[in-house]
């Protein structure tokens, strides 16, 4: 419907600036309600054409207007709300999953991030672990005896090199 009426716009001004352009340099002589005008022929053609048609122009302008509003609300408050999740993500919060409406657009990207935030605080909660657990290892190191000693030495290293291999699945700027 909106192409239909935007069609018939455009076919409509584009009537008018023809006949404009080619009675650019004529008179028209017109009897209307018992009145006798005299003018330029392109001038009195656009009147009667906006007499004739300015109930089409308003009703297309207010369809346009809501359709677009429409559209608009389906793009705009999608992109707002993943906007405010990602700030909120550099801020530091992975809890956080990004719920949209059925007809928004943007929902693949929001499933993406959603994965992504998911996948992030599962190796955060890995890592956050594995440091608690090496810091307790480290902490038993200076109350043991000496003949446990080199396990649990074995022990925080191996926990160091399990941390060690969990950051590096993420490449980083240099």
């Amino acid at each position: 419907m909106l192409k239909v009426f935007l069609l018939g716009m455009f076919c409509s001004v584009l009537y008018v600036a023809f006949l404009a352009f080619f009675s650019a340099d004529s008179m028209t002589i017109t009897y209307e309600n018992s009145k006798l005008q005299l003018g330029r022929t392109p001038l009195i053609l656009f009147k009667d054409m906006l007499n004739a048609q300015w109930m089409f122009i308003v009703f297309g302008g207010l369809v346009i207007t809501f359709l677009s509003l429409l559209m608009s609300h389906h793009f705009a408050g999608p992109l707002y709300k993943l906007e405010m999740s990602v700030k909120s993500m550099i801020e530091g919060d992975h809890s956080l999953t990004i719920y949209l409406r059925r007809h928004d657009k943007g929902s693949e990207l929001a499933e993406t991030i959603n994965k992504f935030n998911e996948k992030l605080s599962g190796d955060i909660r890995e890592m956050r672990s594995t440091a608690l657990t090496l810091s307790k290892k480290l902490s038993d190191l200076d109350s043991s005896r000496t003949e446990t000693l080199p396990g649990a030495i074995d022990e925080a290293a191996s926990l160091a090199k399990r941390l060690e291999e969990m950051l590096q699945r993420y490449k980083i700027k240099a």
